[in-house]
């Protein structure tokens, strides 16, 4: 056999193992389809975008979480998927939020994470020489604290912050200072009112 037949039989081989090229039905329903599945992606992210910034947040938030038996969907789904898990018994991940008194306005945790006491909304965050990076919550309770000395922030203006949502990280030590209204109180004060 000579070289050009060899040639010739490796050319009719691979126009036999050519792939089919789609013709315009099945491109129309491929076309179609990613439409729709941007169309959809584009609602979630505009539904989600209104529920993150909605003066209404807490009402959308138990609608969603209560009304819609959103607690029983996510049961389901975790039970028919991660059936391996094991137990059911609950991890403990924090017992909640408490910090050990330094000196001054200076506290300090078992880690160095900053947690959100309760509910709240962030109403402040800046830099300054005292304070360093800082932001302030307004809690349900109408008290406000600053957290100062912060090295990473996790949270933005106006963003609504729930029991131990995780603020922003420290070094050594955090500056904590609580008022309500116009006068500082302490501490105790603070976590007596809550």
């Amino acid at each position: 056999m000579s070289d050009i037949e060899e040639v010739r039989r490796r050319m009719r081989n691979r126009r036999g193992k050519r792939a089919k090229s789609l013709n315009d039905r099945q491109f129309t329903k491929i076309y179609n389809g990613m439409i729709k599945f941007m169309v959809i992606l584009a609602v979630a992210i505009g539904v989600f975008s209104y529920i993150k910034f909605s003066p209404n947040q807490t009402y959308i938030q138990d609608y969603v979480l209560n009304d819609l038996k959103f607690n029983q969907v996510i049961q389901w789904v975790s039970d028919r998927m991660f059936f391996f898990q094991g137990s059911d018994d609950p991890i403990v991940v924090t017992s909640g939020v408490s910090y050990q008194h330094l000196e001054g306005n200076f506290y300090s945790n078992s880690t160095n994470e900053v947690l959100s006491f309760t509910n709240g909304r962030v109403i402040y965050e800046g830099e300054q020489d005292m304070l360093g990076k800082y932001i302030t919550v307004l809690f349900s309770n109408e008290v406000e604290v600053t957290y100062g000395q912060l090295n990473d922030v996790f949270v933005k203006l106006y963003d609504t912050v729930n029991p131990s949502t995780i603020i922003g990280t420290y070094d050594e030590k955090l500056m904590l200072i609580f008022t309500k209204g116009e006068a500082e109180i302490d501490y105790d004060t603070f976590m007596a009112s809550l």
